[in-house]
């Protein structure tokens, strides 16, 4: 776990950060407070890294291959894939009804 930690929470960062940019510059909804977001963010987070680690520890392939390169966590681009359109989609960053003017 303590390694998962190691290797899964830069990778985890740099996606938030991502997160951030597309929140705030491309899909932004107007109706939303800057606490919403902060809390989409740490939601998104928290539960990509425990998916992440449920990931690594039922990982059904070789552990060799857990890591992409030797550079990116596939468990942690995982979690991360899982948890991000789920959160927005909760937050209401996606999915939601355009309405004309």
């Amino acid at each position: 776990m303590v390694l998962a930690f190691f290797i899964n929470a830069p990778i985890q960062v740099i996606i938030t950060i991502g997160q951030w940019l597309l929140m705030a510059r491309i899909i932004a909804p107007q109706d939303k407070t800057i606490g919403e977001a902060m809390q989409c963010l740490a939601l998104s987070y928290v539960t990509a890294y425990f998916l992440s680690l449920i990931i690594w520890l039922v990982w059904p392939l070789d552990p060799e291959l857990i890591m992409y390169k030797n550079r990116i966590s596939i468990p942690a681009i995982l979690g991360e894939v899982i948890a991000i359109p789920f959160w927005l989609k909760r937050f209401g960053y996606i999915g939601r009804k355009q309405t004309t003017t």
